[in-house]
């Protein structure tokens, strides 16, 4: 939670697959650091096979609703955010790119 108060912003580019595979969608996304904050109530439970430092993992809510999922990497340390809800964040930007041809 310390590191995560030396930031004012936090930006996530996003590319996405379009329907037939000709093209990506990217996304410049704005993620709220009031809505990380949330990991702090997560209740982490050990996750995977590895003996010694093991990694945690937990589902992050705000009212009632599973915004991300929050794993601590027991290897490295690192934190991972998977399955953010983008609606709760702010899209400041959205373009199409075509693929190969």
């Amino acid at each position: 939670m310390g590191h995560l108060s030396r930031y004012d912003h936090i930006l996530m580019l996003r590319a996405i697959w379009l329907a037939q595979r000709t093209a990506l969608r990217y996304q410049v996304v704005q993620i709220p650091i009031t809505l990380l904050r949330l990991k702090a109530n997560v209740t982490a439970v050990g996750v995977g096979r590895r003996s010694g430092r093991r990694s945690l993992g937990g589902d992050v809510y705000d009212a009632g609703e599973r915004v991300f999922h929050v794993h601590f990497d027991g290897a490295d340390g690192k934190c991972q955010i998977r399955g953010l809800l983008v609606s709760r964040c702010r899209m400041l930007l959205e373009w199409d790119q075509s693929i190969g041809g």
